[in-house]
């Protein structure tokens, strides 16, 4: 089974009873469905974790679906990506 273990498990197998590890990811999802899940996402976390926690880093992968094809239903336009990455950051912020 060595080479199928996911960079996330390996974060949380290294900071185990110090912090949570909390991995989300969407197949086919660009910027735009993100900020749309912003709120959820974070209530998600903050319920399952202590209440004086607070968020030590993350890590955005964001880019390949946005940047598809105009005329696509995925791709977003450089201003909007811009934009919704903004969104993103300062909401996690």
């Amino acid at each position: 089974m060595e080479g199928k273990v996911g960079w996330a498990s390996l974060l949380a197998s290294d900071y185990s009873r110090r912090c949570d590890v909390v991995n989300r990811g969407y197949f086919g999802y660009n910027t735009k469905h993100a900020v749309d899940l912003l709120p959820s996402l974070f209530r998600e976390a903050t319920t399952t974790t202590a209440p004086n926690s607070q968020l030590l880093f993350a890590t955005l992968y964001f880019g390949a679906n946005d940047a598809v094809m105009p005329g696509n239903p995925q791709h977003i336009p450089l201003q909007e990506y811009s934009s919704n990455l903004h969104t993103i950051i300062q909401s996690i912020r």
